[in-house]
């Protein structure tokens, strides 16, 4: 078994949320974000179809990018994330568009 280490206590937070089309029951977002050694492993909670996911770090690098993806819960995306503290996502979607902050602070 390898070993796990967490370096970081990890926040995620959605700091935009835009609904673009009317649906009939409420849409709800939601993503986790776990670090184990120097990975970032963000964890989808919810179901989108035909997703953008853009990834930037503190210094504005794009460290991944997914062009019209499904997502699906428990779908997840990694990142290796030895060094910056701060990441940004952006989902754009033809039903919402998110804009969530992922900050790691130190233990």
């Amino acid at each position: 078994m390898s070993h796990k280490r967490h370096r970081h206590k990890v926040k995620t937070k959605i700091i935009n949320y835009h609904e673009k089309a009317i649906t009939r029951s409420p849409l709800f977002f939601n993503l986790t974000a776990d670090e184990i050694d120097d990975n970032l492993t963000i964890t989808f909670q919810s179901v989108l179809e035909e997703a953008d996911i853009t990834v930037t770090d503190k210094n504005g690098n794009i460290v991944v990018s997914e062009l019209k993806s499904s997502i699906y819960e428990g779908k997840t995306v990694n990142i290796y994330a030895p060094e910056s503290d701060i990441y940004t996502i952006e989902i754009t979607s033809p039903i919402i568009d998110v804009t969530a902050e992922i900050t790691l602070n130190e233990i």
